[in-house]
């Protein structure tokens, strides 16, 4: 039981004036910790309705607009985090803080030809997995990688919906990950880390 998110749950529904007030005794870095634990609530909550049961890849297949439209059904689909701060936190982590955003990692793979940063191998395998999250362990990225390998070689139905949904940039960072990956992966050890 936490009291202090408790009582931030009683208050969500006063108007902000008397929410502060009721609120004031706490410290900011307490109020922004319970009001970061109801957000995400609220927004599995909203995308829970949104989904509402439905099947993501026969959405996507059937009527990928209506997932394109939807920046959280499109994450959902793809795999992607749907907090933007949970997402930058791994791309940062796997990319050795090269890149600070998903967009920026997307962008630099996208264009590597013309810019060329100095990245890890997951940080390929990441991008060519749609940004997929993973929390904290890195070391499933291989399975991520070579279970959407395989998806892709089949052309399952999950892969042709992610396809669809993809966005141009994405689609050319993929491909160029899709290029660089094994030749990364064939270099020797010691010239894998002057490549990243």
């Amino acid at each position: 039981m936490d009291p202090n998110l408790e009582l931030y749950r009683s208050v969500l529904n006063l108007p902000l004036a008397e929410r502060r007030e009721r609120l004031r005794h706490l410290s900011q870095s307490e109020r922004s910790r319970v009001w970061m634990i109801v957000d995400r609530e609220q927004k599995i909550q909203m995308l829970e309705e949104l989904i509402a049961g439905r099947d993501l890849v026969q959405v996507a297949l059937n009527n990928p607009s209506e997932i394109i439209s939807n920046m959280r059904l499109k994450y959902t689909l793809l795999g992607r985090s749907i907090y933007p701060y949970d997402e930058n936190m791994m791309v940062r982590r796997i990319a050795n803080d090269v890149a600070r955003t998903s967009q920026t990692l997307i962008d630099y793979i996208a264009e590597f030809d013309q810019s060329i940063q100095p990245l890890p191998l997951d940080a390929w395998k990441l991008v060519y997995c749609d940004i997929y999250y993973i929390d904290k362990d890195n070391t499933i990225i291989q399975e991520i990688y070579k279970e959407y390998l395989r998806e892709e070689e089949l052309q399952t139905p999950a892969a042709q919906a992610r396809d669809l949904v993809r966005y141009n940039q994405l689609k050319r960072a993929r491909r160029n990950s899709k290029w660089m990956i094994p030749a990364i992966e064939h270099l020797k050890a010691e010239e894998q880390t002057q490549w990243t």
